[in-house]
């Protein structure tokens, strides 16, 4: 932890120090040490003498909080006051010049009119013609005096300023949108909690960037002051519970249930505690120091989840300890040291905006990057699965269909050719028992595997499958052939098996083949099929071998078998 402390802080030291190069003089102005104040009911401006200069004011939030600010002579003519907008009612600005003080502008809620800037800023100019050597500043209502920020720069500066404060929100409310949108797509797409969560969080942090910086306020201008203020501590708040929620569902494996509870019970009493401080009766200054300590408690609670899940090996731990570690130990950053004078005036607020881009960007990577492994994983299993299918349905010797295999092709490839005839062919090798005892079992495999590759040169000149039932038992399944060319077929394959050379592994050996047919649908009942046409074959066996017998289908006699000769073609009558 102490290393993930250095790391952020020169990274945050190094962006800074960037950032002040770029701006120039003016970045890390402050109200002056010598402000003085006064509390009364007046509407006029009091009397220096009236004025304490030292400690903090008191009772004010009921009363007018007065205020007087040094100008010192560099800025004297062309000096812009920037205030941050904070819980108040209403706040005039009068300047000092030499010849009498002046009111420069008031804003109340629901009407910051042209002096509002992005960044959450108020913006008031002294007059470039005369000196001005003190800002007066009358506040009505004023919840804390603590969250009070003045910063006193020169008008060059102020716009510069402002114009990069712009640019640099409205590029990080881009990205969390982006995220937002994407994470959402991700929780639609594979049904899972944490892209809900982390994309709920994305979106919670825009909507909060947007009424912080008083965008908002370009569509609903009514929303300016406390208003703005008050629902902004909700969102912050809710935003710590979004990522409560995200974070103890993406440690669901890898943390105890125990404290995932806690840590989302941790998150909730944040987001109740800061909505119940939003309401309008309710004073932020009385539940600062309790949101400061549950906020706090919840980053370290699930900084602790992470690196436990991290340190047991777990990918999940180590891609939410990098990605969350920016907004992390920005948030308790915040929490700790006051960064209210740097980055133009924004402070903790546009640091953790940069954070929150930064840990969308960051997590988005590692979810696309999982994703794809995932993706990588999935083609990888499908690939085996489809592998061990196509084992499971091949013969291990031959590599023809088994009688599995054969079944699903052929209901796969001709089932639904309904008027498409489907001749079935059962192929028996004659004698082949005498292959076995006279040459050997293995001389006996090759020649099977031999018939083999030459019935598999059938499936690239016919709409046919290829399988071996077992045995020297083959069968051939053939789709839009019929009688004559059926019977023609069932010739060309007894013919070329017994053409196979087998001088290499058993000389003089000559196979001869007997084959039954029998025609039907290929959705049919392969049962029914099978046993016509291993009666045919059988037929062909008794009629003494090496011989192709066609099964009449349409007799439904199953007593006797006789063998016909009709145009040509050898029908068995059942």
């Amino acid at each position: 932890m102490s290393l993930l402390w250095f790391t952020w802080r020169s990274l945050l030291q190094t962006v800074v120090i960037i950032c002040a190069g770029l701006i120039g003089p003016g970045l890390f102005a402050a109200p002056p040490t010598d402000t003085c104040f006064a509390v009364s009911r007046s509407v006029i401006v009091p009397d220096r003498s009236d004025l304490q200069c030292s400690g903090k004011p008191r009772s004010y939030s009921s009363r007018v909080l007065w205020l007087r600010v040094p100008i010192a002579p560099a800025l004297s003519q062309d000096a812009s006051l920037a205030i941050q907008s904070t819980r108040f009612e209403r706040l005039d600005v009068y300047l000092e010049y030499r010849n009498g003080i002046r009111k420069a502008g008031s804003v109340g809620r629901g009407a910051y009119g042209s002096n509002w800037q992005v960044g959450g800023q108020i913006a008031f100019d002294t007059d470039v013609d005369n000196q001005a050597s003190a800002a007066w500043l009358r506040i009505e209502g004023l919840q804390s005096y603590d969250l009070l920020e003045l910063r006193m720069v020169s008008q060059p500066a102020a716009q510069r300023q402002f114009q990069l404060t712009a640019f640099t929100i409205g590029a990080a409310l881009a990205l969390l949108g982006i995220a937002a949108l994407f994470n959402f797509g991700l929780a639609l797409g594979l049904r899972q909690s944490f892209f809900l969560w982390h994309g709920g969080w994305a979106a919670t942090v825009m909507i909060w960037g947007l009424v912080w910086s008083q965008i908002g306020l370009t569509i609903i201008p009514e929303m300016a002051g406390t208003t703005s203020n008050r629902l902004a501590t909700i969102l912050a708040c809710l935003a710590i519970l979004l990522a409560s929620l995200a974070t103890a569902a993406a440690l669901r494996q890898a943390t105890p249930k125990r404290a995932r509870r806690l840590l989302v019970a941790l998150g909730a009493v944040v987001f109740a505690l800061g909505t119940v401080s939003g309401l309008p009766a309710a004073n932020i200054g009385r539940f600062a120091i309790v949101l400061g300590i549950g906020t706090l408690s919840c980053v370290a609670l699930a900084t602790a989840c992470i690196a436990k899940a991290w340190k047991d090996g777990h990918v999940e731990g180590r891609y939410l300890a990098i990605s969350w570690a920016i907004p992390m130990a920005t948030l308790a950053i915040t929490q700790i040291v006051d960064l209210g004078g740097v980055l133009w005036g924004g402070g903790d607020r546009i640091v953790m905006l940069f954070a929150s881009a930064l840990q969308v960007i960051c997590l988005t990577g590692f979810a696309a990057a999982r994703l794809g492994s995932l993706r990588v994983e999935r083609d990888v299993a499908i690939e085996t699965g489809l592998r061990m299918v196509e084992l499971a349905e091949r013969d291990p010797m031959t590599g023809l269909l088994n009688r599995r295999g054969f079944l699903a092709r052929c209901s796969e490839d001709f089932g639904g050719l309904v008027k498409v005839p489907f001749g079935l062919l059962v192929i028996d090798l004659d004698r082949f028992k005498l292959v076995n005892d006279e040459f050997g079992h293995q001389t006996g495999d090759e020649v099977l595997i031999a018939i083999s590759r030459k019935l598999q040169t059938f499936e690239a000149r016919y709409a046919c499958h290829v399988g071996r039932l077992g045995g020297e038992e083959f069968v051939v399944g053939v789709s839009g052939l019929a009688d004559e060319d059926l019977f023609r077929l069932g010739e060309e394959v007894k013919s070329e098996l017994a053409q196979c050379n087998f001088d290499a592994i058993a000389p003089a050996l000559r196979i001869t083949t007997s084959i039954g047919i029998a025609q039907g649908i290929a959705d049919g009942p392969f049962d029914t099929l099978y046993r016509q046409a291993d009666d045919a074959l059988y037929a062909a066996k008794h009629a003494g071998r090496n011989r192709v017998i066609i099964a009449d289908i349409s007799s439904a006699r199953h007593q006797e078998i006789t063998t016909l000769r009709v145009s040509g073609i050898d029908r068995v009558h059942m």
